[in-house]
């Protein structure tokens, strides 16, 4: 195949590889939750819970030796040898006007320089591909992460605000408990009381809501 297919059959293959990774590590948490809880999941018998367990296993193997694969010698140097024959379908006979053996040896030094600086730039190219999607990643996370903290500080708006509001009622109570103390009145005192189991509640609600 040709380079610009070579490098579409790359990616879909990256993209597959991640998307299995991804569903192996929620089968993976999956099969660890059943281990650490075998009496919630009791419908899920020995069986069926090894047999997870070698599907996580098989497939992590599989997984990891497609990577190995791509990253093969033997990937390399058909890679090699492909930019290779291409540097020398573009030199036309290959020779590059060569008469002896020693100008067909630095012909062919020539040509296999320029074969592996191909090879580089493709790789190079994949690197930044790969770190622009880390790129876009990394973007649309702190974009999250933005509204998240705008939420988080709406919140903490909103509590605030009802700090204030308690604060002000607070100061009401305590102003009418002031005036109770300096009598002896029992009905008065009474009041006190349940002025102050209500200062109480309304704490607790507001640590607790």
């Amino acid at each position: 195949m040709n380079t610009h297919e070579y490098k579409d059959a790359k990616k879909q293959l990256k993209r597959h590889i991640k998307n299995a990774e991804s569903t192996l590590k929620d089968v993976r948490m999956t099969v660890q939750a059943v281990e650490g809880d075998r009496e919630k999941f009791s419908h899920i018998d020995d069986a069926q819970l090894f047999d997870r367990q070698s599907l996580v296993s098989t497939s992590r193997e599989r997984i990891g030796k497609a990577k190995e694969e791509m990253s093969s010698e033997a990937v390399k140097l058909k890679l090699l040898e492909d930019e290779r024959k291409k540097a020398i379908r573009r030199s036309g006979d290959g020779l590059l006007g060569a008469r002896n053996d020693d100008q067909r040896r630095n012909t062919s030094f020539v040509l296999e320089y320029q074969a592996q600086t191909s090879l580089l730039m493709e790789q190079q190219d994949e690197t930044l591909d790969e770190l622009g999607e880390a790129v876009v990643r990394v973007g649309e996370m702190a974009e999250g992460i933005s509204e998240e903290i705008q939420q988080q500080n709406r919140m903490l708006d909103e509590l605030d605000e009802d700090l204030t509001n308690v604060e002000e009622e607070l100061g009401m109570v305590m102003g009418k408990l002031a005036k109770f103390l300096k009598t002896k009145d029992r009905w008065q005192l009474r009041t006190i009381c349940a002025l102050s189991v209500v200062i109480v509640v309304m704490v607790f609600i507001l640590l607790y809501m």
